[in-house]
This record gives structure tokens, C-alpha cells and sequence, in this order.
């Protein structure tokens, strides 16, 4: 019965998160390049949301994993006005975050495109102008972890899944509404803002229904104690990782190969990424409240025994993706982008560039499944030395294989740096005292 409840849980929500990835790749994949093309303005829109979403990413995914093992222990131990108070603490400080970074991307917005793009010929002032309309995002995206993450913990998944959905279902709702109109990225980077606004107003909705009421509170000692112990590390690695991985190679290394090549590549990865996040994150964030319980309970034994469900799950499904991308990563190149006024060369470079960031899916799906095993256990010195070896062997292997691959060794130290780093995970997991080999 365990074992139906969870796989119904897991497919509940990796429908959603292909409904919010399907949207993600017809906003970023498709009708960024499509209307804009490979060309410099696509590089600035597609620049600037890859800096707010960077820092999105980061507070995300550095505090969603450490915050559900958070809340599961913290409910138990303290009593129901305790418990409220010390949500609506981590609430408004995560909102204090957003608002702090906001303010320093819009101050510092014409030096950080100005630093990522130096080699292109493009408009500063108008990639600068994107950054700020997109950077406010960011307060609600800090908002929205956190009642993301009190969600998780409550298994109320769905609601949190429509993450991907809300923002880029508004930006394609203004590509289709105002295809033809000048100026038509400044609409769509507002659009995105907008949308993060609109799900942060739906997780409140949602955490209001379990019961949580809200109240301006003050951060207490505590709360602080707590999240510089179970969020710090994770974030700074995150950091690390995305800032190494997504602004260093795949904006500054890729640039140099001229004007549209960023957005080129992109199209490629979001294609990827879809489908990594589908698999390896949704099996990762419904499995993790079970396994933070189990660390809560001292076993050690069951622990493992969900590991290693969540894991062979993700090898069965992670198999069949990519062997199906190892196919079919031509026709999927050609089908998307062989009908636009496209060179043919720059189909197939797209169609190469995803056999590469494929052949290594598999190992990237695995990732955040064994990563949510030593997050249940608030390994938190292990998960930060994983992250930033891996962000740093990536950039190492990246920059040699770029010399001789040109931009598909971009897409090639992916896959190596994926394999490597499940192997580095299974050695953590191992000195916990957890296999996922059961």
C-alpha cells in the first residue's frame, strides 16, 4: 500500500512538473529563438533570466532540501504556536533576502552584463534594463521556498509543483499575445516576474489551508541557529555550483564563440534540463519527507530501503530517456527547430549538442535522488564538498574540452562531470552508513 501511495505521489507530480517544463521549453527553447533568433537580443533576454533564475536557484534549491528535514524535525518538537511562529520567522526573513538581493542586482545590473557579455557586440543598456525588470522576482521566489519546502513536509507536493508553470505560462501567454510588438522582451521580462508573484500568492493560499496563520514576526536567535546550520552550507554550495556552471560556462566560456551561440546552446540544455528536473527532481522531492522521518527515527536500515526504491525508480525511467535521446536527438532537433527559417547547420549543432548533454542523463537524474539520501540525514558538510568539486571539475573539464570540441565539449563535460559525481555521492552516502544498493 506504502509502496502504491508513493509511486502515486511520484507521478502525480512529475505530471504536473512536465506540464511546467513542457511551458519552460516553448518559452526558452522555442520562442525566444524563434522570434528573436540567434542573435544578441535573444543573448540579453535570455542572460538576464538566466542571472534572476541563477539566484532563484540557488536560494531554492540551497534552502527547499534543507528546510523540509527542518520543518519535519521542528513540528515535532515544538507546540503548534511555536511551530507558526517559527514558520512565519523563516517566512519574512527569506523575504528580507529576496528584497536585499533585488536591490543590489538593480544597483549593480550594467557591470554584471557588462562582465558576462564583454566579448559580444550587444546593447548594455538594454540587456541592463531586462536584469532590473526581472530582478524583483527574486523576492518572491525566497518567499515561495519557504512555503515550498513547509509544504513538502506536509506531502502536499502538487501544490508546490506548479513552480515551473505559473512563470513561464505567462510569458508565453505575451509571446502569443504580442508577437509582433516592439520591444517585446521588456513584456515578457515582466511577464516572468509577474508569474513568480502569482505562484508565491498561490503557496500562501496553499499554506493557509493546512491551518498555518500568518503574523509579521521579528527573527528570533533560534531560528537563525537553525537555518545557519541546516541551510548555509547547502546554499553556498549551490552558489558555487550555479554560479560555476550556469554564468562561468555556460554565458562567459560560450560567449566567445560570437553573438546567438548562448542562446543556441541553451536551447539544447532547457531540452535536457526538462527532463532531468522531471525525473530526478520530482522522485527526489516526494522521497524526502519519508526519509527525513526515517532519520528522525534513527533507521538507519529503512533509510536506505527508500533510497534505493526512489533510486531504482530513477534508473528505470532515466534509462528509458536516454536511451530515447541517444536515438531520436536529430528528429527531436529537427522537430522543433527544422520548421523556422533555420540553417541546417544550426539544427544539427543543436541535435549534437543534445546527444552529448545526454549521454551522461541517467547519472544527472540520480544526482538529486542521492543527494536528497545524505540531505534526509543533514549530511550538510558532505553535500557542500560534493557541489563544489563537481562545479569546479566541470569548469576544468569544460575549458579543456572547449579547446578542441568548441562548444560541444560544453555539453560533453556534463555527462563526465554527472558520472563522477554519482560516484562521489554513493562514497558520501557509504560513510553515513547508507547504501541505495539494497
Amino acid at each position: 500500500m506504502f509502496k502504491k501511495l508513493l509511486q502515486h505521489k511520484t507521478f502525480a507530480v512529475m505530471v504536473i512538473t512536465c506540464a511546467g517544463m513542457g511551458l519552460s521549453l516553448l518559452v526558452r527553447a522555442f520562442l525566444i529563438p524563434t522570434r528573436f533568433g540567434f542573435s544578441g537580443k535573444a543573448d540579453e533576454l535570455t542572460t538576464a533570466l538566466t542571472i534572476v533564475l541563477v539566484v532563484d536557484t540557488i536560494v531554492r534549491e540551497g534552502a527547499k532540501f534543507s528546510l523540509v528535514p527542518l520543518f519535519v524535525t521542528r513540528e515535532k518538537e515544538l507546540t503548534h504556536t511555536e511551530y507558526r511562529r517559527f514558520t512565519n520567522n523563516l517566512l519574512f526573513f527569506l523575504l528580507g533576502v529576496g528584497f536585499t538581493i533585488c536591490v543590489l542586482i538593480e544597483l549593480l545590473a550594467p557591470w554584471i552584463t557588462a562582465g558576462l557579455l564583454r566579448k559580444l557586440t550587444i546593447d548594455f543598456q538594454r540587456a541592463a534594463g531586462l536584469l532590473r525588470r526581472l530582478a524583483p522576482l527574486i523576492i518572491f521566489g525566497c518567499g515561495s521556498t519557504v512555503l515550498g519546502a513547509f509544504l513538502n513536509s506536509q506531502q502536499r507536493f502538487k501544490t508546490v509543483a506548479l513552480r515551473n508553470a505559473l512563470p513561464t505560462g505567462a510569458a508565453a501567454v505575451v509571446f502569443f499575445l504580442l508577437w509582433d510588438t516592439q520591444n517585446l522582451e521588456n513584456y515578457v521580462a515582466v511577464a516572468y516576474t509577474g508569474g513568480f508573484i502569482a505562484y508565491f500568492g498561490w503557496l500562501c493560499i496553499g499554506v493557509y489551508q493546512t491551518g498555518h496563520r500568518y503574523e509579521v514576526t521579528g527573527i528570533s536567535l533560534d531560528t537563525l541557529h537553525a537555518l545557519k546550520n541546516s541551510v548555509t552550507l547547502p546554499t553556498l554550495g549551490f552558489a558555487i555550483r550555479q554560479i560555476t556552471n550556469r554564468l562561468l560556462i555556460e554565458v562567459y566560456l560560450v560567449s566567445q564563440f560570437g553573438q546567438g551561440v548562448i542562446t543556441l546552446y541553451k536551447s539544447a540544455f532547457q531540452i535536457f534540463s526538462a527532463l532531468q528536473t522531471l525525473i530526478g527532481i520530482s522522485i527526489a522531492t516526494t522521497g524526502l519527507p519519508d526519509m527525513a522521518a526515517d532519520d528522525a527515527e534513527k533507521n538507519k536500515r529503512k533509510l536506505g530501503q527508500t533510497l534505493n526504491r526512489n533510486a531504482r525508480t530513477t534508473i528505470i525511467i532515466g534509462f528509458l530517456a536516454t536511451l530515447f535521446m541517444l536515438i531520436f536527438h536529430e528528429k527531436i532537433s529537427w522537430f522543433i527547430y527544422g520548421r523556422s527559417e533555420r540553417s541546417s547547420a544550426v539544427v544539427e549543432l543543436i541535435g549534437q549538442l543534445l546527444f552529448w548533454l545526454s549521454a551522461g542523463m541517467l547519472f544527472s537524474c540520480l544526482i538529486p535522488v542521492l543527494n536528497a539520501g545524505l540531505y534526509a540525514q543533514k549530511a550538510y558538510r558532505s553535500i557542500f564538498a560534493n557541489m563544489v568539486t563537481m562545479a569546479l571539475l566541470n569548469f576544468l573539464i569544460a575549458y579543456g574540452l572547449i579547446k578542441t570540441w568548441w562548444i560541444l565539449g560544453v555539453s560533453l563535460s556534463v555527462s563526465i562531470t554527472a558520472l563522477l559525481a554519482v560516484g562521489n555521492l554513493t562514497y558520501l552516502l557509504r560513510r553515513t552508513r547508507v547504501s541505495w544498493f539494497y
